[in-house]
């Protein structure tokens, strides 16, 4: 796996479960600046960061008419396409 895998390269390779997205998405949406969230045994992923440099993810998070499963869906989104760091 190259070091500047993204996280949905890491679930494929099945070296983090697709459940711990599911878990950080709930941990970005209660505390949207959570930094250094622990993702498997090896890695780490800045939530905050990840969701930042998304391209609409943002956007949707502040927009007043998008609903929970569209907020939810654009930090999934974001998370996945990020690049976690070794622990």
């Amino acid at each position: 796996m190259p070091e500047n895998a993204t996280l949905w390269d890491l679930v494929s390779d099945e070296r983090i479960a697709i459940e711990e997205v599911g878990c950080a998405v709930d941990v970005y949406l209660a505390e949207p600046t959570t930094q250094n969230h622990a993702l498997g045994p090896d890695h780490i992923l800045d939530l905050a960061a990840a969701v930042a440099a998304h391209a609409f993810a943002p956007a949707t998070l502040v927009d007043a008419e998008a609903d929970e499963p569209s907020r939810r869906m654009a930090v999934r989104s974001a998370l996945l396409m990020a690049r976690p760091t070794m622990r």
